[in-house]
């Protein structure tokens, strides 16, 4: 699976995209000059534990121009690297516009070499007629699919003059399915940086293979055979496979993509070391991997397959991804769990997520105007309580005062509501008192 996490625009400018399949199958070889061999096949067999092949995958690659080499796999990372530059991770569109000094330029190749120019044009154009048969090999979501398809569908170079000089432009036009994967969230970010730090050929190679297979864990285990078919390495001799990995393994060693290896027997294990970046990634994954496994738990499936949980951490990173907040996609998730009959699957959420976060705004508004009409039924009750207490201090107040003093404090009181427009007849007892005790409240307070 991908790190599929937010990425900022300042760390975007430092990575490589890298669709899955591309990093999982031997597209490149690692001859440096070109190849004369057309086609090439690899053949892997799943087998039960008595030994029974349940599976077998193949993929083949062909190119009249000769199949593609280590040249070619930096020339087409410096593509995507291009790629993410000019639209960022997301990028739903298949073509990269570019001119050739840019490329040169980004890969770290002499800029004013004409030999490296053509170089280039002759890569691309090698790229440009190679074919890929993934045979039960494709990964699409859950499935194992056969898929054909073009390391680049199509190339166009217009030269023209800028001054003294010519100015190669140069569109490529991406393979949809390749986009479509990478839509789907099946790729890898690699450093470029780290990429041109390293010695071209094997050491690349098996550093971007590497970032594929570190994903949470702490250390990676492959026969050293299967691991020469996925680089690849030609020979078979294990003396000879050791050598080669050796050496590029001292360089990953040196630049810290690796902590170490080891060979056991016909094994060879890689231990990696947790970089900040890495911790960080792995505790975005480990928040998005509980909200799934709650999601499943809430509709009584206790019991989820790593594909299905894979599948439910995409589904909530493309939501993080749009702008949505944790706490947004969390109401939402259990709104989805409350109120939508006979549900199967978190990949619902992007349906609904606007009729939840609608309904929680509803109730939000409701239950402010709710509170706010509690408040002020609590402040009411506090301000009779204060005036009941007000009013029983008064009348306290009035008895302590001499018969005379009383009967002169009422007969004001009388005045001032006849000459309010209360009829003497109608002047009642709690109508002479209110009068009463704001004459004594005036008093009071001189």
């Amino acid at each position: 699976m991908s790190r599929d996490i937010v990425i900022s625009e300042e760390q975007e400018k430092k990575y490589v995209i890298i669709e899955g399949n591309l990093l999982e199958y031997p597209i490149f070889s690692m001859e440096r000059s070109r190849v004369n061999k057309t086609t090439d096949e690899y053949i892997w067999r799943e087998k039960d534990i008595s030994g029974r092949v349940i599976c077998e995958r193949k993929f083949k690659i062909n190119c009249v121009y000769g199949i593609p080499n280590a040249f070619d796999m930096n020339v087409f990372n410096t593509l995507m690297r291009i790629y993410v530059k000019q639209s960022g991770l997301y990028n739903k569109k298949n073509e990269i516009h570019f001119t050739i000094y840019e490329l040169i330029k980004e890969i770290g190749l002499p800029v004013h070499h004409g030999g490296v120019v053509k170089e280039v044009k002759e890569s691309l154009k090698r790229m440009a007629n190679s074919t890929l048969n993934f045979e039960n090999a494709f990964y699409k979501e859950k499935e194992k699919v056969t898929k054909i398809v073009h390391l680049l569908v199509r190339i166009e170079i217009y030269e023209k003059q800028k001054g003294n000089r010519p100015i190669n432009m140069v569109k490529v036009v991406l393979d949809d399915e390749l986009v479509s994967s990478i839509e789907r969230k099946y790729f890898n970010l690699i450093d470029f940086d780290v990429y041109k730090s390293l010695p071209s050929g094997l050491p690349r190679r098996l550093y971007e293979y590497l970032e594929k297979k570190k994903y949470r864990k702490d250390q990676f285990e492959i026969e050293i055979r299967k691991l020469a078919g996925r680089i690849p390495l030609k020979t078979r001799k294990i003396s000879q496979l050791k050598e080669l990995l050796g050496k590029a393994n001292r360089e990953l060693k040196q630049k810290e993509i690796i902590d170490d290896w080891e060979f056991k027997k016909s094994n060879i294990v890689y231990h990696f070391k947790k970089s900040e970046r890495f911790k960080r990634i792995e505790k975005d994954l480990f928040y998005l991997e509980t909200l799934v496994r709650t999601f499943y738990q809430g509709i009584k499936q206790m019991k989820i397959s790593g594909e299905l949980l894979n599948e439910g951490m995409a589904v909530l990173q493309s939501l993080l991804n749009e702008g949505y907040s944790k706490e947004e996609v969390e109401y939402s998730l259990g709104w989805t769990v409350d109120n939508i009959k006979n549900l199967h699957s978190i990949k619902i959420l992007p349906k609904v997520i606007g009729q939840a976060l609608g309904d929680k705004e509803g109730k939000e508004l409701i239950e402010e105007k709710e509170e706010l009409e509690k408040q002020k039924k609590a402040e009411e009750i506090k301000r009779v309580e204060l005036e009941r207490e007000e009013e029983g201090k008064l009348d306290k107040l009035f008895e302590r005062l001499p018969k005379e003093e009383k009967e002169e404090i009422e007969e004001v009181a009388r005045k001032n509501l006849i000459e309010q427009g209360v009829v003497p007849e109608f002047i009642l007892p709690t109508m002479l008192k209110i009068e009463r005790n704001k004459i004594l409240e005036t008093k009071r307070l001189k």
